[in-house]
C-alpha cells in the first residue's frame, strides 16, 4: 500500500543480493533503492550492467564484491605507512 510497506517487506528478508523498482517517477526511484537493502539495484530493467559492474549482496546474500574495482579490493589490503624524517 505504500512505500514503506514495500521497504519493509523487502528488507525483511535474510538476503539482499538483488532487487528491482519500477517506476516512471526517478525521485521515487532514488528514493526507493535508497532504502533497498541489496546489493544490485536495478530501475525499470533487469540483469542490466556490464562486466565491471561491482555484484555482491547485503546480509546472508555472500561476503564482499566480485567484478570491477570494488571486487579487486577483496584480493589485496591496503595500509598506511606514516614516516617522521
Amino acid at each position: 500500500e505504500s512505500e514503506a510497506e514495500a521497504l519493509s517487506i523487502a528488507n525483511g528478508s535474510a538476503f539482499g543480493l538483488a532487487a528491482g523498482v519500477f517506476t516512471q517517477d526517478i525521485s521515487r526511484a532514488l528514493r526507493v533503492t535508497r532504502g533497498l537493502q541489496a546489493g544490485i539495484l536495478w530501475v525499470n530493467d533487469w540483469f542490466a550492467g556490464g562486466a565491471i559492474a561491482p555484484v555482491g549482496g547485503y546480509k546472508e546474500s555472500g561476503l564482499g564484491r566480485e567484478r570491477g574495482m570494488a571486487g579487486l579490493y577483496n584480493y589485496v589490503q591496503r595500509k598506511n605507512v606514516a614516516i617522521r624524517i
